[in-house]
């Protein structure tokens, strides 16, 4: 048992056997096919009774979100206020979104207001976390690393794009990341070498509708963190160290690709113990900032020296940059907080029971 484990307490286990728990999964994002994947696996898994967890067997509805925002239950398409109607009012929703409304607080705002309790964090860090750079603007208040970078939201960019256009070329030589604020999964983000593809990756940004946040590449190991609890009393997960195939950043394909992709290695085999440790607390401290409730994944790059896996050094006293904060991270077989989950002893029903544990108050 991990200590940050809640769900088996004798008493905490009587009520989950007896709380619905609906998975919620679909959406209108661009994460959509992602977050099918992750509610299929959740709800296989809320529904096998063949394991440890058996005795803990909730009543398990489905709900998937369609890409015109009817949310379907037992083959009906609804109203989503029709929809949480039609189910027990105490029933715990169990978020299997990514991306878009499912991860931007505004789904989590509708639970709320209908008084129907939820997954992970709450309303305000939601919005907080999706949006990249005022996230890093607290993160940075709180002592916790960030990239240099630059910011425009899609009115700057529109206009004065001239004016614009000469900030990013001031940004000078060196290779930058340009990025849509407010997407996840790596959509949206372009590795850029000069200043001709950094402006015209953030003319494609606005285009699409997007703010645009640009951040100086930073040289090392990526890794996350993942945190599963109420700010600084989280727990911490073992970290997961991520290493991208040949020259590529670590993007949509290498996250999810099922014949290759990244490697990933957890426990870490290349990180120092006290480099893992102040990850852990950085983690933690960014999540307390965030006002994060429930879980999350934290992921950093920890900058090194030599640049081959299996030869990096790190410095003693070296600070991970963090990158950005996951309120709803993936379930899918590729997916990162179950593997750390797993490296603390914690099967991934067990997980998903924690998760559902964890909203019950």
């Amino acid at each position: 048992m991990a200590s940050w484990e809640t769900w088996s307490t004798e008493g905490r286990r009587a009520v989950l056997a007896k709380t619905p728990i609906v998975v919620l999964m679909g959406g209108r994002s661009d994460e959509r096919d992602v977050s099918l994947t992750s509610g299929g696996a959740a709800l296989a898994s809320l529904k096998d009774l063949s394991g440890p967890s058996y005795d803990v067997a909730p009543p398990v509805f489905e709900i998937e979100i369609d890409r015109e925002g009817r949310w379907c239950l037992d083959g009906a398409a609804l109203a989503p206020q029709r929809a949480i109607e039609a189910l027990p009012e105490e029933a715990i929703y169990w978020l299997a979104l990514h991306g878009g409304e499912g991860e931007d607080g505004r789904v989590q705002a509708f639970l709320e207001l209908a008084g129907r309790r939820h997954t992970g964090a709450g309303t305000a860090a939601s919005s907080l976390c999706m949006d990249k750079h005022h996230s890093r603007l607290v993160a940075a208040d709180a002592g916790v690393a960030v990239a240099t970078g630059l910011h425009l939201t899609r009115g700057q960019f529109l206009r004065d794009t001239t004016s614009a256009e000469a900030r990013l070329r001031a940004l000078g030589p060196g290779t930058h990341f340009v990025k849509h604020s407010s997407a996840g999964s790596s959509f949206g983000v372009h590795r850029c070498q000069t200043s001709d593809e950094m402006v015209a990756a953030a003319r494609s940004i606005a285009a699409s509708g997007g703010n645009i946040l640009v951040e100086a590449e930073v040289r090392g190991l990526e890794v996350t963190a993942g945190v599963i609890g109420d700010g600084a009393e989280a727990g911490a997960l073992p970290i997961v160290e991520i290493e991208p195939v040949g020259e590529a950043f670590f993007d949509h394909e290498q996250k999810y690709s099922a014949s290759g992709g990244a490697l990933e290695a957890c426990p870490p085999v290349q990180l120092p113990g006290p480099v893992q440790s102040r990850i852990q607390e950085r983690a933690k401290a960014a999540w307390e900032a965030f006002g994060g409730t429930g879980y999350a994944r934290i992921d950093f790059m920890v900058p090194s020296s030599g640049g081959k896996p299996g030869a990096r050094r790190f410095d003693a006293d070296v600070e991970p940059v963090m990158l950005e904060a996951n309120t709803l991270p993936g379930f899918t077989p590729r997916s990162l907080l179950p593997l750390s989950a797993k490296a603390d002893g914690v099967g991934f029903r067990e997980l998903c029971l924690e998760l559902a544990s964890r909203a019950i108050g």
